[in-house]
């Protein structure tokens, strides 16, 4: 297999990764707000996780959703970015937007595990550090894979 074709085929199966988790989330969001009907079943469930996971320390319900407004933030410039990623692969600028979507990506990774630490979330930690793995074995195989 042609290793450029491999490295084109994991910034576009993350691009299309993303672009479903921001759906889902996006979808979560409009329930909350009551603009989608509580039985949709394309939802995350995330903003309930969320709120659970904060109960720890009680915070009022507004700081669940700004933190789950950040989330689909942060998630909307991940996804936007992988696209971009995966759009320039093999040009001149490639290099740098892969970097950008997984400096974006990573680091959403790497909040949760602070933010699970902090809530003592120990069960969504693993999930949160498998998710950061697979996304850090992704980029070195793009930047350690020989492409000649």
């Amino acid at each position: 297999m042609n290793r450029v074709l491999l490295k084109r085929t994991l910034l576009g199966l993350w691009s299309l990764w993303w672009t479903v988790v921001l759906a889902t989330n996006l979808a979560d969001a409009a329930q909350a707000l009551g603009a989608l009907d509580p039985s949709w079943p394309f939802a995350s469930g995330n903003y309930r996780l969320i709120a659970e996971t904060t109960a720890r320390h009680g915070p009022p319900a507004w700081v669940n959703a700004v933190l789950f407004a950040g989330v689909l933030l942060w998630e909307a410039t991940a996804t936007a970015l992988f696209w971009q990623a995966f759009a320039r692969h093999g040009s001149a600028a490639g290099r740098q937007a892969v970097y950008r979507a997984f400096t974006v990506g990573l680091s959403l990774w790497l909040a949760f595990l602070v933010a699970d630490e902090v809530c003592i979330a120990y069960p969504v930690e693993a999930s949160h550090l498998r998710l950061f793995t697979s996304q850090l074995l992704t980029l070195l195989a793009i930047e350690l894979l020989p492409e000649g």
